[in-house]
């Protein structure tokens, strides 16, 4: 049985290489053997981040994804092909894992991580790593490795820019700056598009996920310097990266972990569903675009362009004399608020709709 102590001969062979590194040596790799990493999220960011962990030799990795593969996953989504299409994320990116690195030991949660279950998934981890796509996850995430005291690296990409950070990291007996101590609370839902809506460039988050897992290597060996008290941002078009050094934390307090319950989309908006039916009297409605300039230029159905984050301030634009109003975007998501801030802003005076499941609906 491979002892958990020591690098087997097999072990030594197959991180020969990082064992040659000035400075990396067999404690170094030891330490990566004896780590335990959670991953949340299996997609775009998740799959680099697994794959060059597993690789690297960490001893037990997590995985928690709820999600199900999409075709439109797999130009990002490097650990999956087209026979993967349909099945549960988290359950296939174990089973690869496992083929591909016999050292590491792999625990699948095929479900939602949410304010019940986030301590007790993250309890047995050493470091918590964010490859989600919304605010919901990793604002959760934060506020949970703050309270069990665990650091926590942070990326994220849209369109063609991507950034990370290593959050709650341990200095001279001082934890760094938390995702709070940015941004304290969470943006209105919506206003700022997911990737499903505003799209990504493939290769990004491949090249993001890796600075992830290079974070996470750099914490458990103690190698190298960590992007701490600050944010690493890269722009994959101009290949220019920065860094923005958070000189001045804003203070909060995190005591109690709870659901971010301003991010959840109102549920009072009524909503219409594309069919024939609606497609033959889609004049009768007066249609608002709410997503970006670029997202319109790809395709639209029509109607008046007011980007959900210009409603506020441009929702004067609307005649809300004639017609009814009908709201879209991509997925549905930023349409229903839209909805909902024209509805507040006018008092309700005047009802508004959302088209479920926008232009994806209909390409469906």
């Amino acid at each position: 049985m491979m002892s958990h102590d020591i690098l087997s001969q097999a072990e030594w062979l197959r991180y020969k290489r990082h064992l040659q590194l000035p400075g990396f040596d067999e404690k170094a790799q030891m330490a990566l053997k004896k780590s335990n990493v959670l991953v949340v999220g299996a997609g775009g960011l998740g799959c680099p981040i697994l794959l060059y962990l597993a690789a690297a030799g960490i001893g037990k990795l997590g995985i928690v994804d709820f999600d199900i593969i999409d075709i439109e996953n797999l130009h990002r989504q490097i650990l999956y092909d087209e026979t993967d299409v349909g099945k549960f994320k988290a359950i296939v990116a174990c089973e690869k894992i496992k083929k591909l690195h016999p050292f590491v030991k792999i625990e699948a949660f095929n479900t939602t991580i949410d304010y019940e279950n986030v301590k007790t998934i993250l309890l047995d981890y050493d470091v918590i790593v964010d490859g989600s796509d919304n605010f919901a996850t990793r604002y959760l995430l934060n506020d949970a490795c703050v309270i069990m005291d665990k650091p926590y690296i942070y990326g994220a990409v849209f369109q063609f820019e991507g950034q990370v950070s290593s959050f709650n990291i341990l200095l001279d007996n001082k934890r760094s700056c938390n995702y709070r101590n940015i941004y304290p609370v969470p943006p209105e839902t919506g206003v700022i598009p997911s990737c499903a809506e505003g799209g990504v460039l493939g290769v990004l988050p491949g090249i993001i996920g890796c600075v992830q897992a290079l974070e996470v290597i750099k914490l458990l060996t103690g190698l190298g310097e960590l992007i701490v008290n600050s944010t690493w941002i890269f722009d994959a078009l101009s290949m220019e990266n920065h860094r923005i050094y958070i000189n001045d934390p804003i203070p909060f307090e995190i005591s109690e972990i709870t659901p971010i319950l301003n991010y959840c989309i109102p549920s009072a908006i009524n909503e219409i569903e594309y069919n024939e039916h609606l497609e033959e009297n889609l004049k009768k409605f007066q249609l608002i675009d709410v997503r970006t300039e670029e997202e319109r230029n790809i395709m639209h159905i029509g109607g008046i362009h007011i980007p959900l984050t210009k409603m506020k301030e441009d929702y004067h634009k609307i005649n809300h004399n004639k017609k009814e109003i009908l709201f879209y975007c991509q997925s549905g998501k930023r349409s229903k608020q839209a909805a909902h801030i024209f509805q507040q802003l006018t008092e309700g005076k005047k009802k508004a709709y959302s088209l479920k499941g926008g232009l994806e609906a209909i390409k469906k």
